[in-house]
């Protein structure tokens, strides 16, 4: 037996928030990460009914939005969308924060566009052309897709209001005539959005808001820091900023408030924690005692895993995250020998080797809830992480341990989305990985947050 499966069930437990109550009778959840953090000053607090499913603590009136996105229909909304409706409204800059799949999306588009469609009535604002109302920035081109299928799904509701994408990849010919029609809401990648500003393409006169959509991961983008001093040199002084992001390392906030100090911060109570849906597996994959252990006898065994897997456990979709494009190429072959003839598994590789294009359709696919074989299995780095929304995702295996906190949260987040999702993570270890991914479920289940493993990831140096 080359590994063995330290199954941790039991993962439905409280979040660990900490919950209050004022006199009123609403409860009040902060998370526990504020006093942590120190952020108690910054954190907005959620005021909710006894009933659960009740989301919003103030009543407002939304004329403009359809049904499915009003306070009459709380069922359709989030905690999350609740706590950011009225402060976005009211066209204060955020910091929007909360775990994957909790509905951070319609939580800052829902309030946006209900504030442009009072301001067109108001007389105060209008679409034009290469000037848009909203900018959305975000760090690839496939999230760029998945918020524009947002924003038109929104805009067919009843809101029309006008979106484009503008990222690399595509015709830049096609990108610039789309930007001479009227235009409400753009989003772009950070280069892009640097060209067409610096070519004269772009202008942020009428800008009334500015979305960072996976802070996060913007900062590690190179081009990323540039693009966001060109629009704040650019946009109107009363331009709204909104930081939305899944997870929020103490050195990203820091940056954050000292640029924008007046930023009031919404975390929701799942922040830095796994989904309570989720079921995490650790799987060593270390080798019998006395075994040499080498990267390729380490390989051999996570790939005799993931067969095992495949062979005794098959579902509808797996992700598999690798952190290397060759470790990702290795397991496509590997699971393409394993079904010569294609009828059980189909692989689809998502990793920034492959053309834009060749990656959109492997996502389009991958998302399909008809397929024609058994198993679909997604190969992926941490591209597949950075806020794309997939749903129905059964199995997330992590073939490599993630190389920090943020990554670890954010590739088990593909799983177990939205409320009452289910799935279940297979953490592959080796070696001292094995302790440290033990530690990390056990604090998993029970409701800590995740960063709280302090300077655990050096041992992976």
């Amino acid at each position: 037996m080359l590994f063995r499966l330290d199954t941790v069930v039991d993962a439905a437990v409280s979040v660990g928030a900490k919950r209050h109550v004022n006199p009123s009778g609403f409860v009040l959840e902060r998370d526990i990460l504020g006093s942590q953090w120190g952020l108690q000053e910054r954190i907005s607090l959620s005021t909710m009914t006894r009933e659960k499913d009740s989301l919003f603590g103030v009543t407002m009136t939304r004329p403009f939005l359809p049904k499915k996105f009003s306070p009459g229909n709380p069922a359709a909304m989030t905690t999350k969308e609740g706590m950011t409706f009225a402060p976005v409204i009211e066209g204060k800059s955020c910091i929007i924060a909360d775990q994957s799949g909790s509905g951070k999306t319609l939580a800052y588009l829902a309030p946006v566009v209900q504030r442009l469609r009072q301001e067109e009535l108001q007389g105060l604002g209008n679409p034009s052309s290469r000037s848009p109302r909203v900018v959305i920035l975000v760090p690839t081109a496939e999230l760029a897709s998945q918020v524009l299928k947002n924003c038109r799904s929104m805009s067919k509701c009843g809101v029309p209001f006008r979106s484009m994408v503008a990222t690399g990849g595509f015709r830049q010919k096609t990108q610039l005539e789309n930007l001479e029609q009227d235009l409400d809401v753009l989003i772009a990648t950070p280069g892009r959005f640097i060209f067409l500003l610096q070519e004269g393409f772009l202008h942020l006169t009428n800008l009334k808001c500015a979305i960072l959509d996976e802070v996060d991961i913007l900062f590690s983008d190179e081009e990323f820091e540039q693009a966001l001093q060109s629009l704040i040199n650019s946009a109107p002084l009363t331009t709204q900023y909104l930081f939305v992001t899944a997870t929020l390392p103490v050195d990203i906030y820091n940056k954050l408030v000292e640029v924008f100090p007046d930023c009031e911060v919404i975390m929701g109570p799942g922040m830095h924690r796994t989904s309570s849906g989720l079921e995490e597996v650790l799987v060593d994959c270390s080798g019998d005692d006395g075994t040499e252990k080498t990267p390729e006898t380490a390989f051999l065994n996570k790939k005799s895993a993931l067969l095992q897997l495949a062979e005794e456990s098959p579902v509808p979709k797996t992700i598999v995250f690798c952190n290397k494009i060759e470790t990702c190429r290795k397991i496509e072959n590997v699971l393409r020998r394993f079904d010569r003839k294609g009828v059980r598994i189909r692989v689809l590789p998502f990793h920034a080797a492959l053309a834009q294009e060749a990656r959109l359709a492997n996502i389009k696919e991958f998302s399909n809830p008809f397929s024609e074989v058994d198993s679909l299995f997604l190969i992926c780095t941490d591209r597949a992480s950075r806020g794309i929304d997939f749903s129905g995702v059964d199995h997330v295996v992590l073939f490599d341990f993630p190389r920090d906190p943020s990554e670890y949260v954010r590739r088990v987040g593909r799983t177990a989305r939205g409320a009452g999702g289910k799935g279940k993570a297979f953490v592959f270890v080796v070696g001292k990985q094995v302790s440290l991914a033990r530690r990390i479920i056990e604090r998993n289940i029970k409701g800590h947050p995740l960063h709280d493993v302090p300077s655990a990831y050096e041992l992976m140096s």
